[in-house]
C-alpha cells in the first residue's frame, strides 16, 4: 500500500512539475522519496534543509540523492539511490 502511494506521489508531482507555468525543481520528488527512506536517527543528523540535498544522474538511468550530516567527517555523507521509473529508493550506500 505504502508501495502505490509512493508510486503515485512520484507521478503526480513529476506531471505537477512538468507544467510549463511550474518554477519548482523537478528533483525534489526524488529528494522526498530519499529523505522518507530515512530513519528517525538518519533524519535528525541531516544538515541544512534535506529539500536541498544534492541530486545526480547515477547509474542506470537512476539518482543519487546526498544528504549531508553532523557525522559526515567521520562516517560521510547519506547517499541514496533511487530509482526514477519506479519510485522507489534502489539502496542506500554504504558510509
Amino acid at each position: 500500500m505504502k508501495t502505490n502511494f509512493l508510486i503515485l506521489l512520484f507521478f503526480s508531482l513529476f506531471l505537477f512539475s512538468c507544467s510549463l507555468n511550474s518554477e519548482e525543481d523537478p528533483l525534489n520528488v526524488y529528494r522526498e522519496i530519499a529523505y522518507n527512506s530515512l530513519n528517525s536517527t538518519e533524519k535528525a543528523t541531516v544538515i541544512g534543509d534535506w529539500k536541498n540535498a544534492e541530486v545526480s544522474a547515477w547509474l542506470d538511468g537512476n539518482y543519487l540523492v546526498v544528504f549531508q550530516t553532523t557525522d559526515a567527517a567521520t562516517r560521510g555523507p547519506i547517499r541514496v539511490v533511487v530509482d526514477p521509473d519506479t519510485g522507489r529508493v534502489v539502496e542506500k550506500l554504504p558510509r
